[in-house]
């Protein structure tokens, strides 16, 4: 199947999204689609982010497919490459090897007159199908700001999602540019290593104890004995991001910020003695506006008389070192960035060109928007897996991808068993949905004032879902065909 140049459905990308789409459309009886993956192996953002420390802050048992169990997770929190070995197993265990094609970069896709996508690789091949389904995600491209002089930096530098596995970091001296979700992952574990480790911070993150621990022996026998005593840990995981997590996203949820804040706060109290350095770590806006973060060890870092954390604006760089607005210029043999990623435009790494000859980034000059997260106007027979307005705040990205894989299989069927040209959702729908979803948004902490990788630079909220994951279920529960335009 892999090796055709036609095929009824394309799949980019063979991480989590993709996967679970093959799949899904394994599971409807669609067997004629291949799975293009740049990378020599499958795992997307968990093959990318290979640093140390990398792992989930969402439970182990919650962050994995729900038609694929796992009852040997090491610990609550599963690291990096457990999580990597699961989806390759995964991968083999529901027969999806044959549809892979890994080490083959999509350069540009764009849909025909004949109904069918084309799509040209980086080698300069070319593969059609009635259907693509994009599954890039929104956090794949690294991104690393432009200090001025840092070309003629002579040490080491690489991005956080490109490891250096080559290069020892001891006896080194060490600067981290950045301080969210991936940072605070890998910080403790460069720290213990390091000879000296600056840690660049523009502004702190609301931090919450995550509380991981490993798996005892007994646990692991009982999952595996007593299939629904997992399925209720994993209930009990989601239960907390709808009850616990959820409402403090909402602008009105005042008591249940109020006291997720003070949790967080409690946490830097017991783990940092120093007041300058708590006043420095402690956020001054409301909780949630920005990602919270989750971690047990990040904090305890700082006790190291080898770690020292800058908040002074970065000037620039030198041959020597990181300069500071202070005055400061800090020599180091290395410089990590755990700046994150390009976020906007979506689906970047690729040239998606629909109906018309319109590009997506043309479609989207405005801001990025989708009907469910899954398709846009003026795009026929193209869907998208964790698309615009599908991010989450409080629960696991998985939940909502699998929702999105059994109603974008429904949509292929329908396109596949009727032998439609053309399937499309209507602008006029699209607009109405959207209309209403910034309404919704606008109800959320995420709207306040403050940056975060949830606004596209008109403060346009294009990334996360306003309402449960609870909603969002039921909201997929099957597509609406006359939503749809076809021919």
């Amino acid at each position: 199947m892999a090796d055709g140049k036609s095929h009824q459905v394309i799949i980019i990308g063979a991480g989590m999204s993709g996967l679970c789409m093959g799949i899904a459309l394994l599971r409807r009886g669609i067997r004629d689609f291949v799975i293009l993956e740049k990378s020599p192996a499958v795992g997307g953002t968990w093959y990318d982010n290979s640093y140390p420390g990398a792992c989930c802050d969402v439970p182990s048992v919650l962050y994995s497919y729900s038609f694929a169990p796992k009852a040997d997770w090491s610990r609550r929190h599963a690291p990096h490459d457990e999580i990597r070995a699961y989806l390759e197993d995964t991968a083999v265990q529901f027969g999806l090897r044959p549809h892979l094609r890994l080490s083959t970069s999509v350069k540009r896709a764009a849909f025909g007159d004949d109904g069918r996508w084309q799509v040209e690789l980086e080698s300069g091949e070319r593969v059609s199908a009635r259907a693509l389904v994009s599954g890039l995600g929104q956090l794949n491209v690294p991104f690393t700001p432009a200090f001025p002089g840092a070309e003629r930096f002579r040490g080491e530098t690489f991005h956080s999602a490109r490891w250096n596995h080559d290069l020892s970091l001891a006896g080194k001296r060490v600067a981290v540019i950045g301080t969210a979700a991936s940072a605070i992952q890998f910080i403790p574990p460069v720290a213990r290593e390091a000879a000296q480790l600056y840690v660049y911070q523009r502004s702190p993150n609301y931090i919450v104890r995550r509380g991981d621990r490993a798996y005892h022996g007994w646990e692991k026998s009982l999952f595996a004995r007593l299939p629904l005593a997992q399925k209720l840990a994993r209930l009990l995981v989601w239960l907390r991001g709808e009850w616990v997590l959820y409402p403090v996203l909402r602008s009105r949820s005042r008591i249940a910020r109020a006291l997720l804040e003070r949790k967080s706060r409690q946490f830097l109290e017991e783990e940092v003695d120093d007041p300058a350095l708590r006043r420095a770590l402690t956020p001054d806006y409301r909780i949630g506006c920005k990602r919270i973060l989750f971690s047990d060890d990040y904090y305890s870092a700082f006790r190291r008389s080898t770690v020292e954390l800058v908040t002074s604006p970065i000037e620039g760089i030198d041959e020597q070192g990181v300069c500071s607005a202070d005055g400061e210029a800090r020599p180091v043999d290395v410089i990590i960035y755990g700046t994150g990623f390009k976020t906007h435009p979506m689906q970047g790494q690729v040239e998606f060109v629909g109906r018309d000859g319109r590009s997506l980034g043309e479609a989207w000059a405005d801001g990025e928007e989708a009907y469910r997260g899954v398709c846009t106007a003026g795009f026929p027979n193209f869907f998208m897996l964790y698309g615009p307005n599908s991010n989450l705040g409080s629960n696991s990205i998985i939940f909502m991808v699998e929702r999105q894989c059994r109603y974008v299989a429904a949509c292929i069927d329908k396109l596949l068993v009727h032998d439609l040209k053309r399937l499309e959702v209507n602008p006029g729908v699209q607009r109405a949905y959207n209309d209403h979803l910034q309404g919704e948004l606008a109800q959320t902490v995420w709207a306040s004032d403050c940056d975060s990788w949830y606004k596209d630079a008109e403060g346009r909220i294009s990334n996360n879902w306003p309402r449960s994951t609870a909603a969002y279920w039921w909201h997929m529960r099957a597509p609406d065909f006359a939503d749809f335009d076809m021919g």
